[in-house]
């Protein structure tokens, strides 16, 4: 559903492009305010299946809920309630590998659970562009019974893994209330910020280019979607090569090679209004995704203490809420207000900053022994 949920909102509400991404903003808001004062707070004190099955429990009413709603506050309401659910899976998943997988294993581990997720990603909008055609209803029910069925599996085949010794720690630190611990790690605060301006720049893509496409260029969903499945198949196919060969290298520099790699393909969008043009754009784009992603997951896990690794995946998940919060919102206005082009162009320089401050702290000898060390 989510390449093509901002033509929805926009179809079933008949609003300009500028409000009913401030709807989508909405839901990323809402996921920042929890991840900042009490998700993590809550995988650590808890535990992380706790996270996962309110979760997965989330997803099966808010698709529901879509599929219901016919009013601008109803919208509004699903949108925060899916914003503070939704973020709690990914804090309760990062936490539970950190917590069972060896500090030498981790980069290798995330890469696994983003080819599964991707697994999902690649057949998601192939089979969501063929029900869009036909009916979003048949899209909110398929999603619905996907988070049930997810519910039920990890309901029975999945235990707690934060240890009670990392509990009771957690529970006699009345002080460090929430993220405050986290937020003494400047390098770590600094590095979440930069990636949530790379996601910035990857938010329009993901919930723009399907109306882009569309309206301006009468490309329809079925068509459009290829482009998502290129990014899907990529991460399911080459995250583990690519594993291979970024494995040692600095993290920073990483990262900044990374925003260089979105800045660029995101800003090429502009020049060509073709399919396959786009499908370059997104392989471009993608290669950035696959060395941001886990990059970003190691440094949090190995950064983290023991007792605070919730809190710490909690604020890493703050980054893609900043970026969908900002990027929507803030690309909808510039296609409004300037061009649909110049959206293109005005995203990437996000992702350009956030290159540019990455390469500087990776000059910083300071922190490339901070992240040895950890």
């Amino acid at each position: 559903m989510w390449p093509f949920l901002s033509i929805y909102i926009q179809e079933k509400l008949e609003i300009p492009l500028r409000y009913s991404t401030l709807l989508i903003s909405l839901r990323a808001v809402s996921g920042i305010f929890a991840s900042f004062f009490f998700a993590g707070t809550f995988a650590d004190r808890f535990g992380r299946r706790f996270l996962i099955l309110s979760s997965l429990c989330g997803g099966f009413i808010y698709y529901l809920g879509l599929k219901q709603a016919a009013f601008l506050w109803q919208f509004a309401m699903l949108m925060i309630f899916w914003g503070i659910l939704d973020i709690f899976y990914p804090v309760g998943i990062n936490a539970m590998i950190a917590d069972i997988v060896p500090e030498k294993d981790r980069l290798e581990a995330y890469s696994i659970l983003r080819i599964v997720y991707n697994t999902g990603y690649g057949i998601g909008p192939i089979l969501g562009g063929i029900m869009a055609a036909k009916s979003y209803d048949t899209i909110f029910t398929a999603a619905a019974l996907g988070y049930a069925v997810s519910f039920i599996f990890m309901f029975f085949f999945t235990s707690e893994t934060l240890a009670a010794e990392n509990r009771e720690r957690t529970e006699g630190q009345k002080k460090l209330l929430g993220i405050e611990v986290v937020l003494k790690d400047r390098i770590y605060i600094l590095s979440v910020l930069l990636n949530g301006m790379i996601y910035i720049t990857s938010a329009g893509v993901f919930n723009l280019l399907s109306l882009y496409a569309g309206q301006n260029y009468g490309i329809p969903e079925n068509q459009i979607s290829i482009v998502f499945t290129v990014n899907a198949l990529m991460c399911v196919t080459l995250q583990l090569p690519v594993i291979k060969v970024i494995k040692g290298k600095r993290p920073m520099a990483l990262m900044a090679a990374a925003g260089f790699l979105y800045a660029v393909s995101v800003c090429s969008i502009a020049f060509i209004d073709k399919v396959w043009w786009y499908c370059i754009c997104m392989a471009v784009m993608t290669t950035g995704e696959l060395i941001m992603s886990p990059t970003m997951s190691e440094i949090a896990a190995n950064l983290a203490p023991s007792d605070a690794r919730g809190r710490y995946m909690s604020v890493l998940s703050l980054a893609r809420p900043f970026g969908q919060g900002i990027g929507p919102a803030f690309l909808g206005y510039i296609n409004d207000m300037l061009s649909p082009r110049m959206m293109w162009v005005c995203g990437a320089i996000f992702a350009a900053i956030s290159c540019a401050a990455f390469s500087l702290m990776d000059r910083s000898k300071g922190n490339s022994d901070k992240l040895r060390q950890s």
